[in-house]
Parts: structure tokens; C-alpha cells; sequence
């Protein structure tokens, strides 16, 4: 299916000059005021056009301009649009795109004075061509009218009354042919009766309206000799009663024959309503056969906005299923529960500076084709970063390797500074095995989103070298490897065929590490690894994992114990070394 797939937006609202990839759903995340919606605003005007006023100028002085590249126009497309059209478009596609630019030099200018170009190749030379004769109408047949829902926008007024740019008046719009059909004969016949009594000159004018016009006819008369007039009243044409259509809704125990005004109900069912009836839009148009060569923008700001969080699943669901399907769906959200892991790649982290305006970060499926080496390694990647899509709601991003963690380091942040992660716009999240942690920062850090991570020791040890982070050779590696033989040696651990700990009598690899770690000459070793790897954002437990800090056991029921006691003085000095763990709340914050 066609579609956009990237705009270029200058001197707009809140964007001074940026680039939105798009794809055939592509949600847009980012802060309040980040400009989210003036990035959806922008992709409708080049669509459909209007006059812009000074407030949507980012500088007075300069031209508005959006540039957009529509891809996917094939054989397909061009034949359904129609041989006049298909003859202004194929001209100008190469290798399936076509890309167009509108201008608007001042606010307020006269809709007819908007400048509308293509870029047209010829000789290996690109040339913008302006307002060739028929494109606006052409690009018209591939993308009609917008739909636009406002976050704040009455739902009222887009549900229950009929107009050009409701939903309501799309959707009867859709369905009104076949209904026109159906009984205009007989609304025909009915309305001729009636006109037989209102016309102006009905053989059967009402009596009412023939004494009317005598009096009228009377007073003329005596100013005009003459001129004489009579009352005419219309009859209106069937489609004039569809305007007048409107939804009425019904509800279990309320005893209400002609239903209920959707005004009397609250936010989340009017925005229920409108999803329902974007939906109903969708099946129609699929009922009728569709059209290849016709594809809608769903522009919707926070199609979560009022709802319970099982119906923003099925919201994200249903948007998910129109995209592709006839539809170009953009929208903003703050709901995680809008993205699910295949949309991760695709959704635009969207940002604002006062120097730079409105941008958004690179894509995450962009990055990881960039900066990892390997198609194995890069799927590795995308399938971890597309499952913490908590990731694209977090200003910095802090990767932890383990439950404990998760559990406990929100308290402590809180303990330490009287604010959660959360507040501090700190996201903590999970990615799915220490080995993924390297390529995910290096990815996140290419995107533009601070990150860091907390591990275990033996990230040092296992993954750190292979990873470009410790040289393999380091001389503390060495050193530590050395004791671990040793501990070896006298029974206490077990080694693999690398040197590492493995499991031994029932007791975990991360065991040896943690007795490895009270080891008088692995101590400043472990303490000269930790400097280097907090070097590249990369924070180890020194005493092998955040529970030997705490003295605490690796259970659920540990950490409830130690969330339970934080507030409790008595208890927080008897933990062996809580400074440690306070020490990485600064250090994640720094």
C-alpha cells in the first residue's frame, strides 16, 4: 500500500527544520510540549491544504515548508486511480516514489497562492516543477481527505453531527449511495406530494400559503404596480436528510425509547464511540471492495486519552489492524500500552530544545542496522529493545540485569533523593540477558538516549572482554582468574574450560563470584574494574551482586523484607553496605 514515508517540515509551529520517517503506523512518543502534534498537523496540511496563520509560522519572517516522499506506488495503484490521473502521476514516479513540497511564504496567504511542487527527473537531473496542470486532484485520488482526532477536541461535535471533516459525516458520506438508492424512489414520490402544496405555483398550494400570497400580492401592489410575488418553499433532496443524521446511543437500564445524546456521556465512552466509528468507517470502505489506489491519513492525537487500560488494547489493536489496510495511521501517545513490540522499531522518539526545535531520534530498526555488526547480532538486538518499549518513554535509560534490581533500586532512589526514577524521567528496564546490555547501549547511545546499566560481576568477566569493553588481556582479569584456580584448587569452586565459575555442589556460578569478591588480593583488582567500566557507563556490583551488598538472599521474600524495613533506621545501619548502593543511585543520576 502507498503511503508516506517521510516528511520534511520547516519553519512549522515548534519545528524549525526536521525529518519524520514514517511508516504504515507509526506511533510518536515523547514529553508534553515536545511538539507531537505538530508533526501529525504538518503530514494532513501538505494533503489537504489551507491557509496558515501567524501562530503556526515558527518565524514569521520565513516560508512554511513540508516535503513528503509517498512510496509504494505501483502498477496497482496507478490503474485504480483512474487513466487522468494515473497520467499527471506515472511521469513523475522513479522506482515507486514520487515526492512533493508546499509552500506557504506569509501567514494568511490566499489558499490559491500556496505554492504546490513535484519533483520531476529528467537526464539523470532533478527539478522542482511548480503546480503541474491536474496534480493537486491526482494526489487528491491517492490520498483523500485526513482524518483528524484532537487529543482535547469535542467528540461530541465529531460523533454526533454531520460535516465534511467529521467522522460521523465520512462514514455516512461512505454508505450514502447505496441508501440514496435504496429509497430515494420512494422519498421521491412523498416529497413530490408535498411540493404540489408549497411550490410557488402549486395547482394544490396549501390554502394558508394562497392567502398569504394574496395579501403579500396586495401590499406590493400599491409600491410596485406590477410586480407581484408569491411564498415558494423547497423541498429538500433526499442526501439533504442525512446531514441531519446524528447517533443515538442505548444502555442497558436505562429506560430511554429514542436513546441517549452522546453529550450525556462522559470522555472515555465519546472517545469510545469515535474509535467505534473509525472502525465501522474501515469495514465499510473493506465491504465495498477497497480501493489500491486511495490511502487515508489517521491522524489521531492520544487515542489512549479517557480510556480504561483494556480498551487502549483493543484501541491499539484496532488502529493496528487499519494500518496497511487502506490506512496511514499517526498518532501520539504516552501510553506505553499503545506500542507493542513489533511497533517498537518503528516509533519516533520525539524531542524539543529552545535551539533546536522539534526533532525526533533515530529509529530504533535504523540504529541497529548501523551500529551492529551481523544480522544474527542485530536481531538480537531489535527483539531486545522492540520488549522494553519503556525505553521510548524515558528521557535516560538505566539497563538492570536482574529482579532484584528492579525491585529494589526504585526504593533506594527514593530512599536517597525523594523522588522515584519515574520522576527523575529515569526508565529502568530489562532487555533479556546480560549478553544483549553492550549492543543495547551502543544502539540507545546512537539514538541520542542516555543510558547506563547495572551488573553483576561476572558481566566482567564473561562479557565485558568479548564486547570491546576490557581489554581480554587486563591485567586484573588475569589477576582474578589466577585467585579463582586457586579457590579451585582448595575445593571451594568449580571452573568451566574458560576459567570461569561454574555450578559446584549445588552452588551457583554466582556464588564463586561472590566469594571471589571477599578475596583479599581480588578486592582492589575488582575495585580497578569497576572504575573502568563505570568509565563507559557500565556499573558492576563489587561484592558480585547487589544482595551481598544488602546481605540480603536471593528471594521475593528478602526483598519485601528489605522494602518493609528501608524506613526503619535500626535496620537500614545494620545493612553490611548500603553506602555502596546509594553510591550507584548518584552515579545513575550523575
Amino acid at each position: 500500500m502507498h503511503h508516506i514515508s517521510d516528511v520534511l517540515v520547516r519553519n512549522f509551529k515548534s519545528i524549525s527544520d526536521g525529518s519524520f520517517p514514517l511508516s504504515h503506523y507509526t506511533p510518536l512518543v515523547g514529553y508534553n510540549n515536545a511538539g507531537k502534534t505538530n508533526i501529525i498537523r504538518a503530514v494532513g496540511w501538505i494533503i489537504k491544504r489551507s491557509s496558515l496563520p501567524a501562530e503556526d509560522f515558527h518565524l514569521l519572517d520565513q516560508a512554511v515548508v513540508v516535503e513528503a516522499e509517498i512510496s509504494g506506488i505501483t502498477v496497482e495503484v496507478l490503474d485504480a486511480i483512474g487513466n487522468a490521473h494515473r497520467g499527471r502521476i506515472e511521469p513523475l514516479v522513479v522506482d515507486g516514489l514520487i515526492r512533493i513540497r508546499r509552500t506557504q511564504t506569509t501567514p494568511g496567504q490566499p489558499v490559491a497562492a500556496i505554492r504546490f511542487e513535484v519533483l520531476r527527473r529528467e537526464n539523470g537531473q532533478d527539478e522542482w516543477v511548480v503546480n503541474p496542470a491536474g496534480i493537486d486532484a491526482a494526489i487528491s485520488a491517492l490520498f483523500p481527505d485526513p482524518i483528524f482526532i484532537g487529543a482535547m477536541e469535542n467528540a461530541t461535535e465529531d460523533v454526533a453531527k454531520f460535516g465534511t471533516g467529521t467522522t460521523i459525516g465520512k462514514l455516512l458520506k461512505e454508505i450514502m449511495t447505496p441508501v440514496i438508492d435504496r429509497h430515494s424512489p420512494a422519498v421521491a414520490e412523498a416529497l413530490h406530494e408535498i411540493g404540489r402544496r408549497l411550490s410557488a405555483n402549486a395547482a394544490e398550494k396549501d390554502e394558508t400559503l394562497v392567502d398569504l400570497d394574496g395579501r403579500i400580492r396586495g401590499e406590493l401592489s400599491k409600491l410596485f404596480p406590477g410586480v407581484s410575488a408569491k411564498t415558494h418553499i423547497p423541498v429538500p433532496e433526499f442526501a439533504d436528510f442525512m446531514k441531519s443524521a446524528t447517533i443515538r446511543i442505548f444502555e442497558e437500564g436505562y429506560d430511554n425509547p429514542e436513546g441517549r445524546d452522546v453529550s450525556s456521556f462522559g470522555h472515555g465512552t465519546q472517545r469510545s464511540i469515535q474509535i467505534a466509528l473509525i472502525k465501522c468507517l474501515a469495514e465499510v470502505r473493506r465491504a465495498g471492495g477497497g480501493n489500491p489506489g486511495r490511502t487515508t491519513l489517521l491522524l489521531i492525537d492520544e487515542p489512549e486519552l479517557y480510556l480504561h487500560p483494556q480498551a487502549i488494547e483493543v484501541v491499539r489493536v484496532a488502529l493496528r489492524r487499519l494500518a496497511g489496510d487502506g490506512y496511514q495511521v499517526i498518532f501520539t501517545t504516552h501510553s506505553a500500552n499503545m506500542i507493542s513490540r513489533s511497533d517498537a522499531p518503528n516509533t519516533l522518539l520525539i524531542r524539543k530544545s529552545a535551539a533546536g526545535g522539534t526533532k525526533c531520534y533515530p529509529r530504533i530498526k535504523d540504529v541497529v542496522m548501523e551500529a551492529i555488526d551481523g544480522a544474527d547480532h542485530q536481531s538480537e538486538a531489535l527483539f531486545a529493545l522492540s520488549n522494553s518499549s519503556k525505553i521510548l518513554f524515558s528521557e535516560r535509560v538505566v539497563i538492570t540485569e536482574g529482579k532484584t534490581e528492579r525491585t529494589i533500586l526504585p526504593a533506594t532512589f527514593l530512599d536517597a533523593f525523594g523522588v522515584t526514577p519515574d520522576e527523575d524521567k529515569i526508565g529502568l528496564v530489562d532487555i533479556g540477558g546480560t549478553p544483549n546490555i553492550p549492543d543495547t547501549m551502543k544502539v540507545l547511545k546512537a539514538m541520542g538516549v542516555p543510558c547506563k546499566s547495572i551488573v553483576d560481576l561476572d558481566f566482567a568477566f564473561r562479557i565485558a572482554p568479548i564486547k570491546g569493553l576490557l581489554d581480554p588481556a587486563h591485567a586484573d582479569l588475569a589477576a582474578c582468574k589466577a585467585i579463582l584456580v586457586e579457590l579451585k584448587d582448595v575445593g571451594e569452586i568449580a571452573l568451566d574450560q574458560d576459567g570461569l565459575p561454574t555450578k559446584h555442589n549445588g552452588v551457583p556460578a554466582a556464588t564463586a563470584f561472590e566469594i571471589l569478591a571477599r578475596h583479599a588480593n581480588a578486592i582492589p583488582c575488582i575495585a580497578r574494574l569497576h572504575e573502568e567500566l563505570k568509565a563507559v557507563g557500565v556499573w558492576i556490583w563489587t561484592k558480585g551482586a547487589i544482595e551481598a551488598h544488602l546481605g540480603i538472599a536471593k528471594t521475593s521474600t528478602a526483598q519485601r523484607a528489605f522494602l518493609a524495613g528501608l524506613e526503619d533506621e535500626v535496620y537500614r545501619a545494620a545493612i553490611p553496605d548500603y553506602q555502596s548502593v546509594c553510591d550507584a543511585m548518584a552515579w545513575l543520576r550523575a
